[in-house]
């Protein structure tokens, strides 16, 4: 009865950390993309004290998020979530603490505007529809690329159900070579952030510590390689392939 009572809540925890991050990207994807400062903001005594107030309260929670990311990522970490008997939940709970971040960011990050590197008038409908188009064109990427990578083993909910099952851990059904990509690489895409991280129309000193800060940790944190490459590139080869054999007429890939 007891061993029944645990299955289930482990189950009941992944399918809620499951929802939860759907709704934590959402609410990044807002804090990204569509959260400007206030026009007219005020600021009450020395604007370089209150600037670098801002700027150190919002290094502590980008801080967080590194530490939370980096450290729960660790052998060391996970040897104690399987010591604790909680093998299974290990994903579950890397991205319940992630969640919990990243809520802490978008809730009570802080604007300065005592310094503005530029700021572009979206009023000027052109310049709004690139700037629409691009932002919607990197989630667009970010998004795309989470799904193809198996998001439910991403974010620990197959790793619950599998356990449930007694069926293997969900990432030894992958190939060598994925799995080498996925430690290297847990998820996509560097390209995609960055394009949400530099092309803002309103470049505060608190963006530009995000877009510092958080681009550097992913050149550091997302150490591909050669080999790493090669498997892509074979594998977008492969799917190309695939799917020229699909449209032909007679079946027959086309040279």
């Amino acid at each position: 009865m007891m061993t029944k009572g645990l299955k289930l809540i482990k189950l009941l925890f992944s399918l809620s950390i499951f929802v939860c991050a759907f709704f934590a990207v959402l609410e990044l994807t807002y804090f990204l993309s569509f959260s400007f400062p206030k026009q007219g903001l005020t600021i009450k005594g020395d604007p370089w004290l209150q600037t670098a107030r801002v700027l150190f309260e919002n290094m502590i929670l980008l801080s967080l998020f590194i530490i939370q990311h980096s450290a729960m990522a660790t052998e060391k970490f996970k040897n104690l979530i399987i010591n604790l008997g909680l093998k299974d939940m290990n994903r579950s709970i890397y991205v319940s603490a992630t969640v919990a971040v990243l809520l802490l960011i978008t809730r009570y990050w802080q604007t300065t505007i005592h310094v503005v590197l530029w700021d572009l008038d979206l009023n000027y409908k052109p310049l709004f529809f690139i700037y629409i188009s691009i932002h919607a064109t990197a989630w667009t990427i970010i998004y795309v690329a989470n799904v193809c990578t198996d998001f439910p083993e991403l974010l620990g909910l197959k790793q619950v159900y599998y356990s449930l099952r007694n069926l293997p851990d969900p990432i030894q059904r992958k190939s060598y070579k994925l799995q080498r990509l996925l430690s290297h690489m847990r998820h996509p895409s560097f390209l995609g952030f960055l394009l949400v991280f530099w092309f803002f129309p309103l470049m505060t000193l608190d963006r530009l510590l995000l877009a510092i800060i958080l681009t550097l940790y992913m050149y550091i944190a997302w150490n591909t390689d050669n080999e790493d490459y090669h498997y892509q590139k074979d594998m977008y080869e492969r799917k190309y392939h695939e799917l020229q054999r699909l449209n032909s007429p007679d079946g027959r890939k086309i040279l």
